[in-house]
């Protein structure tokens, strides 16, 4: 709690935006805003962050994909720096 309390206190100062979750935390820094408009439904969010609408749904699922496939592509480019032709 002391350490979430400090980083956000930090994160104030320095000017970046979090943006809260329907569970209470915060969405990951670099996925940027969530989704002004949004439909009137309620549905189970992914990942833990509680319920909102299916609007949020679809954005967080992109997001996790979007990761997914940086980490992919970050242990291509590891696998590709170590290959020698001989």
């Amino acid at each position: 709690m002391k350490a979430k309390f400090l980083i956000l206190i930090f994160l104030i100062f320095i000017g970046c935006k979090l943006y809260d979750t329907p569970s209470g935390g915060y969405f990951p820094y670099h996925w940027g805003q969530p989704p002004e408009l949004q439909t009137k439904d309620y549905v189970e969010l992914p990942a833990g962050y509680g319920h909102g609408s299916s609007t949020l749904k679809h954005w967080i699922e992109l997001n996790i994909e979007k990761d997914k496939l940086d980490k992919q592509l970050n242990g291509v480019k590891i696998q590709l720096n170590n290959f020698k032709l001989e």
